[in-house]
């Protein structure tokens, strides 16, 4: 089994975090409409927001929820996921001016999301913000009045109390500017596969079951052509065989925490064994999503590879018998390369 570096992990959740967000948005607006569509990213949001808060308290040793605190973890967060800000004192507020939103600029790169740029800045992220800072220290009142997605230049915030009595110390505020590659990891690798268990949620709520495994089969799908091309290229594979095919799966599986076992059964064949998988397991943890298992791992994970198989190599047969979900005790993959 191929153990990945913190380094080919760290490469491997920035790269895919915002693309994973990204693509579920796209998704469900397709099969529910831009409304539905919009409602469910700020439910994700607002509830992720209140997770990373509540981890980063804990990474940073944070024990308070002054205004010092939050700028912290929310400069943590902005410095972490490349935003680019700076920070003042102004007439007894925190004033922090945002110069640079990765969000508003990997919509921009789109041409198809243009014109939901202004929809997504008014009715997703003006609410969810006062949503979290709400829920962090009611005594701490935003106000914003320019926003990049509505045509300013910058987005701002002014943070300040509402009880007068209350007094911000100015040597206590200081942003967080600069983290290292540890930071990143702790971020994008904690947080990722909590993004895609909120989004299956919460289109749960909003649709049914079934609705939520066929949006997120698509998704997955999706995901899996971008992640084997990317990291085609970050290992410099230049070859479509067998052998490369597996380098590839197994770089992917070790980022994301399967345990696995491979077997070349000849030149042209090969079975690779899920022994432990990291998305089994969070369900099993989490009561309400015990009984939904079976179905995910039937009408989910097993056609998910199928798009990405196809683009590397049409000629390479992927076989599956047993699944975990299910109650088996492995996955299998039965890898084919039929020569020409």
């Amino acid at each position: 089994m191929k153990n990945a570096s913190d380094k080919d992990k760290l490469f491997f959740f920035e790269r895919h975090f915002l693309t994973l967000d990204g693509l579920w948005m796209i998704e469900t607006e397709n099969e529910l409409g831009w409304d539905r569509a919009l409602k469910i990213d700020t439910e994700v949001w607002k509830k992720l927001l209140k997770i990373i808060i509540r981890r980063l308290k804990g990474y940073l040793e944070i024990e308070g929820n002054s205004i010092a605190d939050l700028l912290k973890i929310l400069t943590f967060r902005w410095t972490v996921e490349g935003w680019e800000f700076d920070s003042k004192i102004e007439n007894e507020n925190v004033v922090v001016q945002i110069e640079k939103c990765p969000y508003k600029s990997a919509m921009s790169r789109n041409p198809e999301r243009h014109n939901k740029i202004p929809l997504i800045c008014q009715d997703m992220c003006i609410p969810f913000y006062e949503d979290i800072i709400e829920h962090f220290n009611p005594n701490i009142q935003v106000e914003r009045n320019k926003y990049m997605g509505l045509g300013d230049t910058i987005c701002n915030f002014e943070l300040s109390y509402r009880d007068k009595g209350s007094k911000i110390v100015p040597e206590t505020i200081k942003p967080i500017i600069k983290v290292n590659d540890d930071d990143k990891l702790f971020y994008f690798e904690r947080n990722f596969k909590t993004l895609d268990g909120l989004w299956i949620i919460e289109l749960e709520n909003e649709s049914d079951f079934q609705t939520s495994v066929e949006i997120d089969t698509v998704v997955w799908q999706r995901l899996y052509q971008i992640i084997f091309r990317r990291v085609k290229r970050y290992l410099e594979i230049n070859s479509n065989d067998l052998e490369a095919l597996i380098e590839l799966i197994s770089f992917i599986w070790s980022c994301e925490g399967y345990k696995y076992e491979l077997d070349y059964l000849n030149k042209n064949e090969a079975e690779m064994r899920i022994i432990q998988c990291p998305y089994e397991e969070a369900m099993r943890r989490n009561p309400e999503r015990i009984d939904k298992i079976e179905t995910i791992c039937k009408d989910m994970c097993i056609p998910f590879y199928e798009p990405a198989l196809h683009d590397f190599n049409r000629n390479i047969e992927l076989k599956r018998s047993k699944f975990l979900g299910t109650g088996d005790n492995k996955c299998d993959f039965h890898l084919i390369l039929n020569e020409k």
